[in-house]
């Protein structure tokens, strides 16, 4: 019989590891955003947003090193894959992905000790600008290499049955998995797109973008922690 696992224990199994932590802070994160942005009085909408910065600040911590493995990431798709034009075109998007990701990451650390209040520098902003505008791209090729897949990736129709109605669900499964990143990535470039001006939006309708595209990656961690 199969132990029924409470729902504290659950997100203290979600908490515990570093993608689940990183996602919850993120959620907080975001809420403070929403709640300091609907907040009439300007002293509550003040905390709120402070909180928002310090989470903010904190996740930082979390991805310190994470250029590396894009930049890994990159170098590795420039030797592997498909030799199709198709094939090919989906690599050189990912490649290109991985690499201003990679890009953004590292610049944004250059900044750290700016937010840290521990030494500021006159080329925070322009260098917080042009990181962000790599995020941008990173985004945009993502959301684009989703929509490609989704569009013109089929399986093959020579199989039984039986066969046939596997594939179904697993192409099911993998559009249901594309949709989602697509939305997820949709929601996230409302971030770098509101830093640099490219995308007209409020501070509400940015942190409730954020959540939605957090409780969407959150929820794939979760299951993914659970089993």
């Amino acid at each position: 019989m199969a132990l029924v696992t409470s729902p504290i224990k659950q997100l203290a199994t979600f908490t515990s590891q570093t993608a689940g932590l990183e996602k919850t802070l993120r959620l907080i994160q975001a809420t403070s955003q929403v709640v300091g942005e609907l907040s009439h009085d300007k002293g509550v909408a003040r905390q709120w947003l402070t909180a928002r910065d310090q989470l903010a600040l904190g996740r930082r911590y979390f991805r310190l090193l994470d250029f590396y493995g894009c930049f890994e990431r990159a170098h590795a798709l420039t030797s592997s894959g498909s030799s199709s034009s198709r094939g090919m075109i989906l690599r050189t998007m990912e490649m290109a992905e991985y690499t201003f990701l990679g890009l953004y990451l590292l610049l944004e650390n250059l900044t750290i000790l700016h937010d840290m209040n521990v030494h500021h520098v006159s080329w925070y902003r322009p260098l917080l600008t042009e990181a962000n505008k790599f995020w941008f791209y990173a985004l945009v090729l993502s959301i684009t290499r989703a929509t490609w897949e989704l569009l013109f990736t089929s399986s093959s129709p020579r199989k039984s049955e039986t066969e046939k109605g596997e594939t179904r669900v697993a192409d099911g499964r993998a559009k249901s998995a594309l949709v989602q990143r697509i939305v997820i990535d949709a929601c996230d470039l409302t971030l770098p797109g509101s830093f640099i001006g490219w995308v007209p939006v409020t501070g509400l309708q940015i942190g409730i973008a954020m959540v939605v595209s957090t409780l969407l990656a959150g929820h794939g961690v979760w299951v993914a922690q659970q089993r």
